[in-house]
């Protein structure tokens, strides 16, 4: 066995008699699978999960394993059947099984019940007749086909859960059984995954390297370690080559940094007692702080990217820092665990076998209230906190690949708990919503042109300094620089014409006391063309006094074609207040307008089942600029008589500000901002 030596065996058995509710637990979730007939598929039928969801809401539909043809939306309730949800069905099943078999393994393992072991093994058994006859299969766009799946990362992740409970299952099989799971599943399924590896860096590489490493491991095969760890583009190039300064996986989203660091430290579970173990590789660390650094005062993550619900949350992740804390003693990641377990209860599986016994007392649990930033003149993501909760992430970071959303220089707002103006992240890539709406510029708080996606590039951070009053921060993305497309895997959903000799700039001011801030978004080398500043607010207009409704959509392109009930003002005024309420926290959005339009409507929130606000600014010429207050708060505006100018390279913004029963005037100065 590689997951634990006999020393720790041992532990198990006696803390899970010391422990009976964890026996329990692992029996109800294994006896759905142990006390049903095997049910495997026998032909190369399962096709992507991302399809088992309602197109209508982008929500998961609820899997049964007993109902192959019948498939129901838990919010609307309609039922759905045929292709592809059947299909789709047929890869919940694999996982099913696959996670049965490894809750049976554990059984096994700690209360020695053979009959556990015999389902498990003979639930393998079942895949190995089959699995070297699947054909191999799979439509999905930009990706390589599967087996087990129609995608190949399916056959990697279903193989490398299938390791963990082999590893486990193993001292009860006969030599014929060993024999018949490693030449009809585990090798076949190794070989696949090699030949379909993509040189390239990608989450979908380092799972297959995982799978491969740990398959290596169980049939003793130097050449497959050496494939899966040591060559280029396996775990330790994908870790060395993967992992941004900042401490964030390249992808730029917190589901896939966090899908990554799984990845990597299941593998390191599995071999931690092997010589081919990296567990104390100092950028492991460095994942797993870096996730604090950028945490949200409620410890979820901002939707950056392709990041859906559950996937970028901290509440979920403890068995990373469980482990992690397990095999270093490191003081903060003992912090970490307090900090997850102020809002839940320490326990469970996970805990269990990969945790220490008891958690240790500390003084001090992690709370995130320091502003990040990185070194000016690099890429990143800086994050500005202030009272009540308020937090506000600027993205000015470098093009991510296939998950990207194309929207440098966006801006992820909340306060008293609230998400105010939060990036929506996306649904499931096979529902409709996911390329037609999130995953576009204009579906996120940022400026984009001529309603075309970004091109990609490398923002970088200009300027970060506080005063008394105020944090300061600047950032570009110039497309007249050269830029040279990392080693990753792309999906050309940009419009790079759109964005020839753009340069944009955007300036903010964070105040440190108060509920608000204002910002300066300058874009230059319009020559004529469209710009759009967009921002969504997670709740409904209230005041509509003065404004006309649009008969007729504003696009019919994506994403604009989604906004509705469209209210516009396309007068000159200097300065427009909108009001909004999220959840009773009142939002003050007040915005320069000298030229251009102003466009009030509502878009899909995230999941689809209501709406958000969405404010469009759009202006033309051969340069704009956009200036604004943005202000949350439980009372009335804080921010009274502002006036916004723009004269002799200044853009200046000045309002009185209602503090503590008191005024204090405050005047903003956003420097190099060119005449327009």
């Amino acid at each position: 066995m590689f997951q634990f030596n006999q020393q720790e065996v041992e532990n198990l058995r006696r803390r899970a008699k010391e422990n009976p509710e964890i026996v329990e637990e692992l029996r109800s979730l294994a006896d759905p699978i142990l006390n049903t007939p095997v049910t495997v598929p026998t032909t190369g039928i399962a096709n992507w999960v991302m399809y088992f969801f309602c197109p209508d809401c982008s929500i998961r539909l609820n899997f049964n394993r007993s109902e192959p043809h019948r498939h129901a939306c838990p919010n609307c309730g309609k039922i759905f059947s045929g292709e592809p949800y059947d299909s789709a069905w047929w890869r919940l099943v694999n996982g099913s099984n696959c996670s049965g078999a490894h809750y049976m393994g554990m059984l096994y393992l700690l209360t020695g019940d053979v009959r556990c072991a015999h389902k498990g093994i003979e639930i393998f058994s079942a895949y190995a007749d089959y699995y070297r006859s699947y054909q191999v299969h799979g439509n999905i766009p930009h990706n390589k086909p599967g087996k087990m799946g129609a995608q190949t990362l399916d056959d990697a992740n279903f193989i490398r859960n299938a390791a963990m409970a082999y590893d486990l299952l193993e001292p009860a099989m006969t030599e014929a059984e060993k024999k018949h799971i490693q030449e009809g599943l585990l090798l076949p399924a190794a070989e696949f995954l090699i030949a379909n590896r993509v040189e390239h860096q990608h989450n979908h590489e380092l799972i297959i390297s995982v799978t491969v490493g740990m398959v290596g491991l169980i049939l003793r095969r130097d050449d497959l370690i050496q494939f899966a760890l040591y060559d280029d583009y396996g775990l330790i190039w994908q870790l060395e080559r993967g992992v941004t300064e900042s401490g964030v996986w390249f992808e730029g989203t917190f589901g896939y940094h966090f899908y990554s660091l799984e990845a990597f430290f299941q593998y390191e579970r599995f071999a931690v007692h092997t010589k081919h173990s990296h567990i104390h590789h100092p950028l492991y660390r460095k994942m797993l702080m870096a996730a604090i650094d950028f945490a949200q005062p409620d410890f979820d993550f901002p939707k950056l990217n392709d990041t859906y619900d559950g996937h970028g949350t901290l509440s979920g992740k403890s068995l990373l820092y469980e482990f992690a804390y397990q095999q270093s003693g490191d003081v903060e990641y003992l912090q970490v665990l307090h900090q997850i377990y102020r809002t839940q209860k320490r326990g469970g599986i996970n805990t269990f076998f990969w945790g220490v016994e008891k958690l240790p007392e500390c003084e001090d649990a992690i709370d995130p209230t320091t502003c990040i930033h990185p070194e000016l003149g690099q890429p990143g993501l800086t994050v500005l906190r202030g009272s009540h909760d308020r937090y506000l992430l600027f993205k000015h970071d470098e093009f991510g690949g296939e998950h990207d959303h194309y929207d440098r220089l966006g801006i992820s707002f909340l306060a008293y708990g609230k998400k105010i103006a939060a990036d929506l992240g996306t649904t499931a890539y096979g529902a409709p919503l996911h390329f037609d709406y999130f995953k576009n510029t204009g579906a996120h708080n940022t400026v984009m042109i001529q309603e075309k996606n970004q091109a990609p590039g490398k923002a970088r951070l200009l300027r970060y300094c506080e005063d008394d009053a105020f944090i300061y921060v600047e950032a570009c993305m110039d497309w007249r620089e050269s830029y040279q497309m990392p080693l990753i895997f792309t999906i050309p959903n940009w419009d790079k014409e759109a964005y020839h000799n753009i340069r944009m700039t955007r300036k903010i001011a964070w105040s440190k006391e108060g509920d608000y801030f204002a910002e300066c978004f300058i874009i230059e080398g319009l020559d004529g063309r469209k710009a759009d500043w967009v921002m969504h607010i997670g709740g409904e207009l209230e005041n509509k006094a003065g404004m006309f409704f649009l008969d007729g959509p504003l696009s019919t392109e994506k994403p604009l074609k989604h906004m509705k009930k469209i209210q516009y003002l396309d007068k000159p005024q200097q300065v427009v207040c909108s009001k909004f309420s999220v959840d009773e926290i009142n939002v003050y959005l007040h915005s320069w307008i000298p030229d251009g339009a102003l466009y009030l409507g509502c878009v899909p929130d995230n999941p689809s089942i209501k709406d958000i606000s969405q404010i469009v600014e759009r202006k033309t010429g051969d340069k704009a600029v956009f200036l604004h207050v943005i202000e949350a708060n439980r009372e009335n505006a804080a921010c009274k008589s502002i006036q916004m100018s723009l004269k002799d390279g200044k853009a200046i913004i000045e309002l009185d500000e209602q503090l503590n029963g008191n005024t204090v005037p405050r005047r903003i100065v956003f420097t190099s901002v060119p005449e327009h």
